[in-house]
């Protein structure tokens, strides 16, 4: 258990104000539920009388209750969102991969139209106005990955705008397009 990703998820749900509105009012419909309904139901009289006897004869208890009404679901909201993040990281993770990948990570149809970038992709494609695969892979090499006869992990292209290579790997999707992964090579 990574109790270090269990503080950062708890604090980041703390950080989300929907959890307080949240609470809120599935708080308040449970004390209107307990502390007026029910007496009402039972044929106790006025309910809100019957609260104010209650709250004079008690004052800690009917505080206390009251305030349960509101920590119950604040925190179960808490426990609830944290458990399901938590047991979801990994594919958290993998969808958040793009995104966190220094080098190039992209889908294109097969025309070589992009159709999927992360950020960081995004922000080199427009720093060397790259708008399709094949300007940065090349049309001899995008036209071997289309046509499947490029299938070896060992494929390297040269990227003369940033004078660097770059290690080409790629996998057909479902929807007839196609991941290109790129990984910068040392040298």
């Amino acid at each position: 258990m990574d109790l270090r990703l269990i503080r950062r998820l708890t604090w980041d749900k703390l950080q989300d104000h929907t959890t307080y509105w949240l609470a809120a009012f599935v708080g308040t419909l449970i004390n209107l539920y307990g502390q007026l309904l029910v007496p009402w139901f039972r044929g106790y009289g006025d309910p809100f009388f019957m609260f104010y006897l209650e709250f004079y004869k008690q004052p800690f208890l009917t505080v206390f209750s009251v305030f349960v009404g509101y920590a119950f679901p604040f925190c179960v909201g808490i426990y609830s969102s944290v458990a399901t993040r938590y047991k979801n990281r990994r594919i958290e993770s993998i969808a958040d991969f793009p995104e966190r990948k220094p080098d190039p990570v992209f889908r294109a149809t097969r025309s070589g139209q992009l159709v999927e970038v992360g950020a960081a992709t995004q922000n080199f494609f427009n720093k060397h106005q790259i708008d399709c695969a094949q300007a940065i892979l090349g049309q001899e090499t995008w036209t071997e990955i289309v046509s499947g006869k490029r299938n070896d992990i060992g494929t390297t292209i040269y990227f003369a705008a940033e004078d660097v290579n770059f290690l080409v790997a790629h996998a057909p999707t479902e929807n007839n397009e196609i991941n290109v992964y790129l990984s910068r090579l040392p040298g």
